[in-house]
């Protein structure tokens, strides 16, 4: 019975759109590709129906690895693509080389500065005071280091 069912080319259809369906209920990415080698399968038992049954378990083993060596090969590319910069935090990024109105006076090398419509936290000279303009130029974490900027809009240095 079980090798009857195995040999036909509708169960290993049917096999393949049901892994590929409870990906979408149990995301884990494996059981997309293990149903990609069922659906191969499935052409595989249809093209050659007069195969031994093993042969039939053999295609299906070696369709099933060559489909999830391609999708943990596709994922591993696109994190590298990704880079391995996290993506939090990647918004404040955009805030960098521009000027900002220092909204705290900075102590101990911390205040904040305004963006827009709220304040970021930030690092800097002590001798920021609440009004001054800065620029930010590098980020640390989820803090904003900054420079006091002259009255000519030249940067401080040092």
């Amino acid at each position: 019975m079980l090798q009857t069912l195995l040999t036909n080319p509708w169960f290993w259809l049917i096999a393949g759109m049901i892994l590929m369906g409870l990906e979408i209920l149990i995301p884990g990415v494996f059981l997309l590709w293990i149903g990609l080698g069922a659906l191969i399968s499935a052409v595989f038992v249809a093209l050659l129906p007069d195969l031994a049954f093993a042969w039939h378990l053999m295609g299906f083993s070696v369709t099933m690895l060559g489909a999830c060596s391609l999708g943990f090969w596709l994922q591993r590319r696109g994190r590298a693509a990704q880079g391995d910069a996290p993506v939090m935090n990647r918004e404040m990024d955009a805030l960098l080389n521009r000027e900002y109105i220092a909204a705290t006076d900075f102590v101990a090398g911390r205040g904040r500065v305004r963006v827009g419509d709220t304040t970021y936290a930030a690092q800097g000279p002590d001798d920021v005071k609440a009004g001054d303009r800065v620029m930010a130029f590098a980020r640390d974490g989820i803090q904003l280091r900054v420079r006091p900027l002259h009255s000519d809009g030249g940067v401080t240095t040092g």
